[in-house]
């Protein structure tokens, strides 16, 4: 499923005060031009490497990198097509960005977050037999930069077909839930949702606002007991949000290694205008049978998440 960033800044007023070359240092990504991928990679004793695939032109080049006031100079070596792109090209140096003017627009070579771990991770999970589809989970970074739809899909784990699932009241042991690694963002300063909970029916909406304390337990390394890995330490490097009937959101933040730690409890509001933006005259998913099957035979535990 594709995942698309939407730059929520303005790109070109956006130009960072004179400072030292090395605090350029790091992996770039473009954004902003169509069916074309390109990578950047700035190091500190003035080299670069780049990538660029567009159409049949697809190549790697390395070459030099300096900085004058708020611009960035690419130096390649050698002539191939690919390297004749990168020869003298200048870029500004943005907020967040290293920004190419590509004529009829302007495009943004997108810093990459300064991470301890290759990505983030962002998952759902919902008590058993309590179904969930969830429409939309859209992530805004601390650089202002959404992810939509960043995870989708269905987040209900369990459905044991005997009826022994125990929905009532949130696990003391649950796993990581159903998401991705979101490697383009930084650490999140709001998570947006919007799902279906299929028990009910109802749609809901609601923002996980994530306070900055909890970035700070996501980038602290503590001891631990991996048992399988051998490992000494771990980060709580996961997201991990629970979704209930009654359009109740609970989150943790969690490690492989760590046991989890709850970050909020919300109460969510009901969406105006129904399941899939209206789009669908108010028809939510089906339930699976088990579910079904349960709910009709016990209920909905209200009040126990």
């Amino acid at each position: 499923m594709k995942h698309f960033l939407l730059i929520l800044f303005a790109l070109f007023p956006l130009l960072a005060s004179a400072k030292p070359a090395t605090d350029l240092v790091g992996r770039y990504v473009l954004q902003g031009v169509r069916e074309t991928g390109s990578t950047l990679l700035l190091r500190a004793d003035g080299s670069f490497e780049a990538t660029y695939a567009f159409g049949n032109l697809d190549g790697h080049i390395k070459g030099r990198w300096q900085r004058t006031e708020n611009t960035v100079t690419l130096a390649s070596d050698g002539h191939s097509d690919v390297a004749e792109l990168f020869k003298d090209v200048p870029l500004a140096v943005g907020e967040h960005c290293l920004i190419r003017d590509m004529g009829d627009y302007k495009a943004c070579y997108l810093r990459q977050p300064r991470l301890p771990y290759k990505a983030w991770r962002l998952g759902f999970f919902a008590p058993d037999y309590m179904d969930v589809w969830l429409e939309t989970a859209d992530v805004t970074d601390v650089r202002g930069i959404t992810s939509i739809g960043a995870v989708q899909g269905t987040v209900s784990i369990r459905q044991p077909e005997n009826g022994s699932g125990k929905p009532a009241g949130w696990s003391k042991r649950f796993g990581w839930g159903a998401g991705h690694y979101l490697s383009g963002l930084d650490l999140p300063e709001s998570i947006f949702i919007r799902w279906q909970s299929l028990a009910e029916p109802q749609t809901y909406r609601a923002t996980l606002t994530i306070p900055a304390d909890t970035r700070a337990i996501m980038l602290r390394q503590e001891p631990a007991k991996c048992g399988a890995s051998g490992r000494t330490s771990d980060y709580r490097l996961a997201i991990v949000i629970g979704l209930a009937p009654g359009g109740i959101a609970k989150a943790w933040v969690m490690g492989a290694c760590l046991p989890p730690i709850e970050i909020s409890r919300i109460q969510a509001k009901i969406e105006p205008k129904g399941p899939y933006q209206g789009l669908s005259e108010g028809r939510h998913r089906p339930l699976k049978p088990a579910a079904k099957a349960y709910i009709e035979q016990h209920g909905i535990p209200y009040g126990s998440w």
